[in-house]
């Protein structure tokens, strides 16, 4: 049987991983969400504002390579139980999102 303040430590420590991968999750969310917003502005904006597709090519990896770091750590931050839902929808939602934006560079 474990000391009781071994298991506190394991618990303190598993809620400190989860908060941090929570704010990482976040943070990385914002990106994937302005980048999203930077292709889309670009490829159905005005023609003044992005006039060479740079934020349309740049952006697209942007938010993938965002969009991959919210699938890993969002369902790090979930409760254990929560984690195999929680993993299935960020994928999910990552697959049809680099989809739509492969399609919104190819189109272009």
């Amino acid at each position: 049987m474990a000391h009781p303040h071994a298991r506190r430590a394991t618990t303190r420590t598993r809620l400190v991983l989860r908060v941090i991968a929570g704010v990482v999750g976040a943070a990385a969310a914002t990106v994937f969400l302005l980048a999203i917003w930077m292709v889309v502005s670009s490829r159905f904006g005005w023609d003044d504002r992005d006039v060479h597709g740079y934020s349309l090519l740049f952006g697209t990896p942007v938010a993938v390579f965002a969009g991959l770091v919210v699938a890993v750590s969002l369902p790090l931050a979930m409760p254990p139980k929560h984690r195999s839902r929680t993993r299935a929808v960020t994928l999910g939602v990552l697959a049809v999102t680099v989809l739509l934006l492969v399609i919104a560079v190819v189109t272009a």
